[in-house]
């Protein structure tokens, strides 16, 4: 699927219009892929613009976002302490972000092993 955004290939990012929200006109429930966060970020401002309703992030994402810590932790002291944000370098930065999506992606898949959309 393409992203509903930019138009790339969708890569895992969705959205699901809520139960009792808006409706395609065969009655199902919309659905949109989008090819990054920041795709996913954009539509959800266009949804607050327009008056539209917002996913809070729900009980097992926040879970996963709490279980992101310890591995956050662990990497940040393995760089340093004592260093500043601003002082990784761009390999340390992108490393970072790997540990953390991957932390949260495989809690978020422990929590919810039969909630798969894709």
């Amino acid at each position: 699927m393409i992203c509903a955004i930019c138009g790339r290939e969708g890569r895992g990012f969705c959205w699901l219009s809520p139960r009792n929200g808006s409706r395609a006109p065969d009655g199902k429930r919309l659905f949109k892929r989008f090819c990054s966060m920041r795709c996913q970020d954009i539509h959800l401002q266009r949804l607050k613009a327009g008056g539209g309703v917002v996913i809070d992030p729900t009980h097992n994402e926040k879970a996963a976002m709490e279980a992101v810590l310890p591995s956050l932790g662990e990497y940040v002291a393995s760089i340093g302490m004592d260093r500043s944000l601003a002082a990784y370098s761009r390999e340390e930065i992108l490393h970072m972000v790997d540990v953390v999506l991957t932390a949260y992606f495989d809690n978020l898949r422990e929590l919810t092993p039969d909630d798969v959309p894709f």
